[in-house]
């Protein structure tokens, strides 16, 4: 997400999961499909009819989104230090499963081939994670001759007394499923999303004009109403002066984005029978813009959209202007 410069103070980037994956489809028929979205926490739930004679036993895999190590780049990630960072729980027939967490590191260089560096880094004792903390540290703990290993071959680059990583992370939680013939299960997965923010809000009209209206009207279908809510809002909470006894732990407005990738990895060979889509704002008197027409309000919180015989044709990006966020 682009900002304006007004509101540069913070910027965290997100990272968009989603697309359950299932090997092989073709004997499968998907009779549902419901999404709960929201900055806390996300679900899917899928209902699936084995359609074959006999059992299958199937790989399922749940793709998390690719994490790159840029020098510039905050990446929001809710529990970096975890091979499964999003902290991804399975369900089968409502049930908790086990399930494991694949984890590759790749590298591209300039116009080149990408090459897997996975063996490399545990070789030297590196997190595959590029973007956390202990990143940095193991780096610097590498002997010159280690160090040169990455190096040399550009996979890492040194900024100022740090070295940064320039793979790319790539995961996903995946187990085996038998479904049993001619039967429904019902299979469920929830996470911590990744969430991006921004300290402040900066819409109003003399701030957000020109391509940075542009890249929100495409991203979040930001209207009219929004713009002008948005807009009122901004100007009061500017003029509001700080009531008596306000401090640090008083909430302060912000900014928050996340998403979902409904686009992209595993898809159905047809639509979902039946599709449901809610979206959580968290409070009522937060505003929030996002792509998905036809969704109607249900509560004070959340907005809904139902279709049947659908399949997304592009991915969900969620922009809520929260006065209610912890500092």
């Amino acid at each position: 997400m682009a900002l304006t410069d007004a509101s540069a103070e913070e910027s965290l980037a997100n990272l968009d999961a989603g697309g359950l994956i299932i090997e092989p489809t073709d004997q499968l028929e998907l009779k549902a499909e419901d999404i709960f979205l929201s900055a806390r926490q996300v679900r899917a739930a899928y209902r699936v009819l084995n359609k074959a004679s006999q059992d299958l036993t199937l790989t399922i895999a749940f793709p998390l989104p690719e994490v790159t190590g840029e020098a510039d780049l905050d990446v929001a990630i809710p529990n970096p230090a975890s091979p499964n960072f999003l902290d991804v729980q399975a369900r089968a027939a409502g049930k908790p499963v086990e399930a494991s967490v694949e984890q590759h590191a790749f590298f591209a260089p300039d116009g080149g081939q990408e090459s897997e560096i996975t063996d490399l880094l545990k070789g030297l004792n590196i997190p595959l994670m590029p973007a956390s903390a202990a990143i940095a540290e193991a780096l610097k703990r590498l002997s010159d001759q280690d160090r040169a290993k990455l190096s040399g071959p550009g996979y890492i680059q040194q900024a100022g007394e740090n070295w940064v990583p320039l793979w790319t992370l790539r995961s996903r939680i995946v187990r085996q499923q038998v479904l049993a013939a001619g039967k429904e299960i019902l299979l469920q997965y929830s996470y911590t999303p990744s969430v991006g923010s921004a300290a402040g809000l900066y819409f109003d009209r003399t701030n957000l004009t020109g391509e940075s209206l542009a890249q929100y009207q495409k991203k979040y279908c930001v209207n009219e109403g929004f713009l002008r809510a948005a807009d009122a809002l901004t100007k009061r909470l500017t003029a509001a002066k700080p009531q008596p006894g306000e401090n640090a732990k008083t909430p302060k407005p912000r900014q928050t984005y996340f998403g979902y990738a409904f686009v992209g990895g595993g898809r159905w060979s047809a639509p979902a029978g039946r599709f449901g889509l809610v979206i959580d704002k968290a409070f009522p008197d937060n505003l929030v813009s996002f792509c998905a027409e036809g969704a109607k309000k249900v509560s004070s919180t959340r907005y809904e959209f139902k279709r049947n015989n659908y399949a997304p044709d592009r991915n969900i990006d969620i922009l809520i202007l929260d006065k209610n966020a912890a500092p």
